[in-house]
């Protein structure tokens, strides 16, 4: 009796912490080498900049306002579907790495980053940055949607693979989105409008459900991993 004793709990115990740890293996993965999320019920949305750090500034209008607007405007439109986390609800800075790390705590989820861009004045549209190949679906879902709303565009990047800290360091499938360009004329009188905001929500959104829904059916084939040093502040984009 005292054997069958001895031998269940560390059996139980084993039991215990493989069904507590399963979702987090299962799911997480620092390379993204693997096929783009499905079914998914989390949606990280990360308003860039903040606090200090205003990012874009042109024509009178500031890039982590319209970021802020934009985030909240899309968790407006994916609830009560997903469960949707704010990476800032305020006019605060969050750290890079200290964004990476928050988005980490999740396991079945991906992380969406909005920003707007700057540059010359001729250039507009909107571009969609990825790094991670199970993250490339939803990217070209999210450009494909953004592009087919936006009425200039311009000299855009548009899909852009490349190596920057919310694009490759958190261990989920993550993109970074530039709605649109401040420093053009005709782009920034639209983003400076609620509407406008409302629809650039409204076209993320539908590339996020589309993409829990379908995965990555439909989107071609998907890019050969990369297997690249997470990226640190120092590192040039590219």
């Amino acid at each position: 009796m005292f054997f069958i004793r001895f031998l269940s709990v560390p059996l139980l115990l084993l039991l215990l912490a493989a069904c507590g740890s399963a979702p987090i293996l299962t799911q997480r993965n620092i390379y993204g080498d693997r096929p783009g999320p499905k079914g998914f019920d989390t949606v990280i949305v990360d308003a860039g900049h903040g606090g200090h750090d205003p990012g874009a500034r042109a024509r009178g209008l500031v890039e982590k306002q319209l970021a802020l607007d934009v985030a909240k405007r899309l968790r407006s439109e994916l609830w009560p579907g997903f469960k949707v986390v704010l990476m800032r609800d305020a006019d605060y800075f969050v750290e890079l790495d200290q964004r990476v790390a928050r988005a980490n705590r999740y396991g079945d989820a991906i992380l969406v980053s909005i920003h707007f861009n700057y540059g010359s004045r001729s250039r507009s549209g909107p571009e969609t940055y990825y790094w991670r190949s199970d993250s490339y679906a939803l990217a070209k879902r999210v450009q494909r949607n953004l592009s087919a709303l936006a009425p200039y565009e311009n000299g855009n990047a548009g899909l852009v693979r490349r190596r920057l800290r919310l694009t490759r360091n958190p261990a989920l499938p993550c993109i970074l989105v530039e709605c649109g360009y401040l420093t053009n004329a005709n782009e920034a009188r639209l983003v400076a409008t609620s509407a406008y905001r409302e629809k650039l929500a409204e076209a993320i959104a539908r590339a996020i459900r589309d993409q829990a829904r379908d995965g990555d059916a439909g989107m071609g084939p998907i890019p050969r991993p990369l297997y690249a040093p997470p990226s640190r502040a120092g590192d040039a984009r590219g």
